[in-house]
């Protein structure tokens, strides 16, 4: 009994300071997750691998710029997007809810902010992972060929966010 009562400590513990002791990595999906095409995955023709050079030409100065050391990464933040880079390519394209203009951006099947999670099942299929992050629902989607993952980050059951990013960034710095 007391074993119990100090496993249930912990975990009480954790669930208050913010650690989810449950919760599951995008990766923990991967192997028993479908793949399908999101090679032509891009927002306003920016697509992963493109350059930062490219992400400044099309979207112009960006708002903020942060730059990681561990591991080695740099953001572009714009109103209503994102990107980030690892060696001047971009790894990772964010389209998140907090700026009116993140309602203009749409992935290649045309999902935006505000979309109903039904229209993301419905374009881009069946072959999906659900999991929780940060409290949020997620819808997520592989291609295994092309080592792109996109994330839908569901609440109320609408669009919220939207990452696409390059599988295994993380780990290959």
């Amino acid at each position: 009994m007391k074993r119990y009562l100090k496993i249930l400590t912990l975990i009480m513990i954790l669930i208050l300071i913010g650690c989810e002791p449950l919760a599951k990595e995008t990766m923990d999906f991967y192997e028993n997750t479908g793949s399908i095409d999101l090679s032509s995955e891009d927002i306003n023709s920016i697509s992963i691998n493109s350059s930062e050079k490219d992400v400044i030409n099309n979207f112009g100065k960006p708002n903020e710029v942060e730059e990681i050391d561990n591991p080695k990464s740099k953001y572009l933040s714009y109103d209503g997007v994102e990107f980030g880079f690892v060696d001047d390519k971009v790894i990772r394209l964010f389209i998140k809810r907090t700026h009116e203009n993140s309602k203009i951006y749409e992935t290649y099947k045309e999902i935006k902010i505000g979309d109903k999670k039904e229209k993301v099942m419905k374009e881009y299929g069946d072959q999906y992972y659900e999991r929780v992050e940060s409290g949020i629902d997620t819808v997520g989607y592989f291609d295994k060929d092309n080592r792109i993952n996109i994330e839908f980050g569901i609440n109320e059951d609408k669009v919220i966010a939207v990452i696409i990013q390059q599988i295994g960034w993380k780990e290959d710095n």
